[in-house]
């Protein structure tokens, strides 16, 4: 994990580890988010169980607000209660 990740990891007291695509993009590619002009990821969220599976994915046009915390909370109850 590199030194950004870490401190950001630290400072939202996280208890998993965060990941970083740079510099090949693949995971990125691999999702359908990768902006390859730009060299970044649309905004995005995706809502990944324990077994790996993609269970709620939202990527943003551009322009369109961030999802709230709260509505996030909402699809893992959601996805919980399955």
């Amino acid at each position: 994990m590199g030194f950004s990740q870490k401190a950001f990891a630290d400072f939202l007291k996280l208890n998993f580890p965060l990941a970083s695509d740079y510099p090949k993009f693949k995971t990125m590619q691999d999702y359908g988010v990768f902006n390859a002009e730009r060299q970044l990821a649309q905004r995005s969220y995706f809502i990944v169980d324990k077994q790996g599976v993609v269970r709620y994915k939202k990527v943003l046009k551009q322009g369109e607000p961030l999802l709230s915390n709260e509505a996030l909370l909402e699809e893992v109850k959601k996805i919980s209660q399955k």
